[in-house]
């Protein structure tokens, strides 16, 4: 029997000197505790001890000063266990200039973040950019659901996942955190069944999601289309594997969750 590679598709690092502060920030704005050190040899170590073979990691431009810093710590950080994602901000004049060269360095996707990037990602003044990530075959992952720096806001909904993908179809779509945090309901009813899109698990063993739910989505989506992710350091990935592996659902379906799909998407 072949073992199935286990991958995580949603985890975030920063540059060592870097990591500390910037999650002491994170951590104080959500009120949300995290896990373990947000550093590559913090996911390392994580990944080691909880069986996983890879990691997607999930970078983030927030200013147009931190182009250049991403993409470089993208860049430095890919590896074989190590997946590194580039980051674009929307907003910048320079967006598209900054896909091309993520493609150019041969990362795989592209994260966006809309709460923290103050974007709405359904506007169509940013469809140029998605335009051009279906083009050069990248992978767009986007956070979507509520944020907890951002209580009062929603700036990535289940429904604006459907109108990206129903614009450009065959653009790979992967919407975090099962298609919307804390909005599990709606993607029931607007997401579950969109053949264009992904959804990861990233946070679901919080207690803000029903087990019982959780297995309706997957059933109504198909486990083809949904991806392993932690959201490491938030999370260990025990927490996700663990809720995984207890789903009433087949064997086949959760080794495909847990690592099948993404090396299919990633086409390791």
């Amino acid at each position: 029997m072949i073992e199935t590679m286990i991958i995580d598709f949603h985890t975030h690092i920063f540059p060592d000197g870097f990591a500390d502060r910037a999650m002491t920030v994170l951590s104080e704005n959500a009120q949300v505790g995290y896990s373990a050190p947000a550093t590559l040899n913090g996911l390392i170590s994580a990944m080691d001890e909880c069986g996983v073979d890879r990691s997607v990691v999930l970078n983030v431009v927030t200013k147009e000063s931190q182009h250049e810093n991403v993409l470089r710590f993208a860049k430095e950080t890919d590896s074989e266990r190590i997946i590194s994602f580039g980051s674009v901000l929307p907003s910048s004049v320079y967006a598209l200039e900054y896909v091309w060269k993520i493609s150019d360095e041969e990362l795989r996707g592209i994260k966006f973040h809309p709460a923290l990037q103050r974007i709405y990602p359904d506007d169509e003044k940013y469809f140029p950019i998605y335009d051009l990530a279906r083009a050069l075959n990248l992978i767009v992952v986007f956070h979507v659901g509520f944020d907890p720096s951002f209580p009062g806001e929603l700036n990535a909904s289940p429904e604006s996942m459907v109108k990206i993908a129903r614009n450009f179809p065959g653009l790979r779509i992967v919407a975090a955190h099962l298609g919307g945090l804390k909005m599990a309901e709606d993607v029931l009813e607007a997401v579950a069944g969109q053949a264009d899109i992904y959804m990861d698990t990233a946070y679901c063993a919080d207690p803000w999601l029903d087990k019982g739910l959780l297995k309706e989505i997957i059933r109504k989506h198909g486990a083809e289309r949904v991806l392993f992710g932690s959201d490491y350091p938030w999370h260990l990935p025990s927490q996700e594997i663990t809720l995984i592996r207890s789903l009433d659902i087949s064997e086949e379906e959760k080794e495909m969750i847990l690592g099948g799909n993404a090396k299919r998407l990633l086409r390791i």
